[in-house]
């Protein structure tokens, strides 16, 4: 899905109704008012800022603003950015992916996880940024992260520096806090 897509879709959930409200008789009871649908709630400060978040890193702009609107979308700290984060992976500039990891390891949701550990699994992404994934599933804190360091570390099919970066990670996870 194209993230323009994406962001044009949340303008339109943000975006105020402007339909009247229906008279209500007078005889009527009052009543509490019934919860407005999400296509009528008011965009609030933080969807403004995730939209534009969403905009500034799809357009075509040089890297270094592409990656900065990147990183963005991670310091915002809305989970709903990471479905766009996850195409972005597939950039062509290798700067804008490593933006992404950057942003994705800021998060402690279950889809940025899943993100980090499909990183680490796939067999095309360059051994940098398994590595940087790896390093960014140690903040996730969860059985499951440790699991798939733990896996990577054992993985055949990785590169003995992805696997070494494993073990690192493991050791690192493994250390009394007042060591890291």
């Amino acid at each position: 899905m194209s993230p323009l897509l994406v962001a044009g879709m949340l303008l339109v959930t943000a975006a105020p109704a402007r339909t009247p409200a229906p008279a209500r008789p007078a005889a009527e009871s009052p009543r509490p008012a019934p919860e407005p649908p999400a296509a009528a709630r008011v965009a609030t400060p933080d969807d403004t800022a995730l939209l534009r978040a969403l905009l500034w890193a799809a357009r075509p702009a040089p890297e270094e603003i592409r990656a900065i609107a990147v990183e963005d979308l991670g310091l915002l700290g809305d989970p709903r950015a990471l479905d766009s984060l996850a195409t972005y992976l597939w950039d062509p500039n290798p700067r804008t992916q490593q933006a992404v990891l950057r942003a994705v390891a800021l998060f402690q949701h279950p889809r940025a996880e899943e993100l980090l550990g499909n990183v680490v699994r796939h067999p095309r992404m360059p051994d940098a940024l398994k590595i940087q994934a790896l390093n960014g599933l140690v903040f996730q804190r969860t059985v499951s992260a440790r699991r798939t360091v733990q896996d990577a570390a054992t993985d055949s099919r990785l590169s003995s520096a992805v696997q070494n970066a494993a073990r690192a990670v493991t050791a690192q996870w493994d250390a009394p806090p007042s060591t890291r």
